[in-house]
């Protein structure tokens, strides 16, 4: 999600939206006090794990796009955006093993 949310933010920026990647960064903001009051709650102790290292995930996330919005990266071929460890979701079709 994270991934898909900066390059969004990205191309956003290129299209001329000048604060895209401010909202990006609220959007993870938003999304890290919702976990966050959700650890909180009556959990299971493997809900409870999970949900802390997601936290931990989207912190880091957090911090990454503030350094964007810090330094103004502008561009997805910047060397910030380049050197983060990215996660791409692809739905392919089933084949048919028939």
């Amino acid at each position: 999600m994270w991934t898909e949310d900066v390059a969004r933010a990205f191309e956003d920026l290129t299209g001329g939206s000048e604060t895209a990647m401010k909202d990006c960064l609220r959007q993870i903001q938003t999304r890290l006090e919702a976990l966050i009051t959700r650890v909180r709650g009556d959990l299971q102790l493997l809900e409870r794990w999970k949900v802390i290292n997601i936290i931990t995930i989207d912190v880091h996330s957090r911090d990454v796009v503030e350094k964007f919005v810090l330094y103004k990266v502008q561009e997805a071929e910047s060397f910030q955006w380049l050197s983060q460890l990215k996660f791409y979701y692809e739905n392919k079709p089933e084949l048919d093993m028939a």
